[in-house]
């Protein structure tokens, strides 16, 4: 199960992932539209929003999902649950 406590972990989790590979950025802009400073401000906000990007980015590529949970820890099949809940709408 998946909660918003949870939520918000793997989203920090995420984020902090993130400032580690530059390469990603990019790549999350480009599919995305989110710029760094994007990022930036809705982090500040906690936002739903960030957290259905991020997860949506990272589970988008095999590859990606699974050197995000070699470096974090979080298990893919977790990662997917999360992805899946969002779009479920089954977290708010």
């Amino acid at each position: 199960m998946m909660n918003r406590d949870s939520l918000d972990r793997l989203t920090q989790d995420l984020l902090d992932y993130l400032g580690e590979q530059p390469a990603l950025v990019g790549a999350l802009a480009a599919d995305t539209g989110l710029d760094p400073a994007d990022l930036r401000r809705l982090a500040r906000g906690a936002a739903l929003d960030l957290s259905v990007a991020l997860v949506d980015f990272i589970c988008g590529d095999d590859s990606r999902l699974l050197a995000f949970c070699a470096h974090s820890g979080w298990a893919p099949e977790r990662v997917a649950y999360a992805r899946a809940a969002l779009e479920a709408g089954q977290l708010r």
